[in-house]
């Protein structure tokens, strides 16, 4: 089951300025919001999740896949929903296994329930 887990997270802003002291958080597979006011920590929170920042201490643990979708996104013509999602090519591979095109080892390896996760 997938899981997000936060264990004694401890986070400085590079002036010193403690954003999270000994944070105990889990996240399970149901939506999740997270709130609060500008400069509060929510984005750090975030980049701690996605291993774009480490810890000062403490402990992220993320089971399953982990997608995030910015608030800014900057896109070029030929993109879509999907890129911002890193899907696209598992999509392809639905869209051949559904015209009788795909090989055997992509409909052995194809994300069945991928279309139905993003629909949700």
């Amino acid at each position: 089951m997938p899981s997000i887990t936060l264990a004694n997270l401890s986070w400085s802003t590079p002036d010193g300025r403690p954003l999270f002291s000994s944070l105990n958080l889990s996240f399970g597979p149901e939506r999740a919001g997270l709130v609060g006011r500008n400069g509060v920590g929510k984005t750090t929170l975030l980049k701690l999740i996605t291993g774009e920042l480490s810890p000062a201490s403490g402990t992220v643990s993320v089971s399953g896949s982990l997608g995030v979708l910015r608030q800014s996104v900057q896109v070029t013509l030929d993109e879509t929903i999907a890129d911002l999602f890193g899907t696209r090519a598992a999509l392809a591979t639905l869209a051949r296994a559904e015209a009788g095109e795909a090989s055997a080892e992509e409909l052995a390896n194809a994300d069945w329930m991928l279309e139905a996760r993003m629909a949700e």
